[in-house]
């Protein structure tokens, strides 16, 4: 085999693995299975193009909009379930217990411990999503980020106060899924992610996967709920609490890097 021929070959084996790294896949941790969704990254506008997402004391922690460019990623096509969360921690701490539906009742803290042993369990690095990753895969990814199609018609994707059944969350990937083919991004419970809070934390952003700010003393989660109005669901809306802090309406997805 001559050099030039060897190199091709070389060529194609690592373009196919590399392929196969940026496709859609299920693992399997203690017999339960999950599945990753690949989102493609690009360059996207975060925060709040509308301008009212205020808090209570009036600030809009949501500004100013700014460029952000996101790399490709896996993101899990569902909020991990009561059913995956119990395979991997041994219990079940949800208050409203129902095997398929998301896991709540768990604080940052805890989150951390559960993905210290879901890679134990997989030999893989799965992680919270960054506050910029999930607001990218709620606006619909690289096709649909600039508009905002995300916002309308919440209800038809989301399990939130107007429809939710008997005031509690629903099975997982029950309402319709996004662009990317992701369920309960907006409603359902609301999810942890990774960064710390800081109601200027946008005007300090970095543009490239921007990771928040270094240090504070709540961490932040999004998406809205079972028991949230439409308004609370919007993408760029922030919300935050301490990390050992504990909700009904709070649980986690999970993401992996490439």
């Amino acid at each position: 085999m001559t050099k030039s021929v060897l190199f091709l070959f070389c060529l194609l084996i690592f373009q196919s693995s590399f392929a196969q790294k940026k496709k859609n896949y299920s693992d399997t941790a203690q017999g339960v299975s999950f599945d990753m969704v690949f989102v493609k990254g690009s360059t996207f506008k975060m925060g709040d193009k509308k301008g009212d997402l205020l808090l209570d004391n009036g600030v809009n922690p949501s500004v100013p909009v700014h460029e952000v460019t996101i790399d490709g990623f896996f993101v899990g096509k569902y909020e991990v379930t009561q059913a995956l969360w119990g395979a991997v921690m041994g219990n079940n701490p949800s208050e409203m217990k129902m095997g398929n539906h998301p896991v709540e009742t768990v604080s940052w803290d805890d989150c951390q411990e559960f993905l210290k042993k879901l890679n134990t369990l997989t030999g893989k690095d799965y992680r919270l999503l960054t506050e910029s990753e999930w607001e990218y895969v709620a606006r619909g990814g690289k096709k649909v980020s600039e508009t905002d199609v995300a916002s309308q018609n919440i209800s038809q994707r989301a399990w939130i106060i107007t429809n939710a059944q008997d005031n509690q969350h629903q099975e997982v990937g029950t309402k319709v899924a996004n662009e990317l083919g992701i369920y309960d991004l907006q409603g359902n419970v609301w999810e942890w992610v990774n960064d710390w809070y800081s109601e200027s934390s946008y005007k300090q952003a970095t543009k490239t996967n921007p990771q928040g700010v270094q240090n504070g003393t709540t961490k932040v989660y999004r998406g809205g709920s079972f028991i949230s109005e439409e308004v609370f669901c919007r993408p760029a809306y922030r919300n935050f609490d301490k990390p050992d802090v504990k909700m009904n309406f709070l649980g986690l997805r999970i993401a992996r890097s490439l």
